[in-house]
């Protein structure tokens, strides 16, 4: 098993089983053009344990858009989406070889889970676009 999906399970049951306080606060999710997946999953186990609600206003590129995918798995009463908010998805570029990549890799998989993969159908290579879902079929519209 690899070091980076080894720490990318990791990240994940500890944002599962770590503490969750119940706190009213709230906080918006602006534009975000994506990155590295394992610095979004870091930032979601942030997230989840902080116990604040999200409103996810603008634009999900990437591995942005896996992360409030992710966030809506695990906590769905505290993420939604304001109207007109688009998730854009394809696949990663594979951090150990430098290509992009040609299939999913568990860390997506996981991640995003394979009930979201199934909705989302065939994603696009890295570089050559990217399947766009309205963000409000996936985490809720915001009331």
């Amino acid at each position: 098993m690899s070091r980076w999906l080894l720490l990318a399970g990791m990240a994940l049951a500890a944002g599962v089983n770590g503490p969750q306080p119940a706190l009213a606060r709230s906080s918006t999710i602006g534009w975000r053009p994506g990155g590295d997946v394992y610095s979004y999953i870091a930032e979601a186990v942030d997230m989840i344990r902080s116990g604040k609600s999200y409103r996810v206003t603008g634009d999900q590129y990437s591995a942005a858009a896996m992360q409030v995918v992710y966030l809506e798995s695990q906590m769905p009463a505290r993420i939604c989406a304001s109207p007109g908010v688009k998730l854009n998805f394809h696949l990663g570029f594979d951090r150990e070889t430098k290509k992009p990549m040609k299939g999913l890799d568990p860390v997506w998989v996981a991640f995003i889970g394979p009930r979201n993969l199934k909705r989302l159908g065939k994603l696009p290579t890295y570089g050559r676009g990217f399947k766009t879902v309205k963000a409000s079929d996936y985490l809720g519209l915001c009331k």
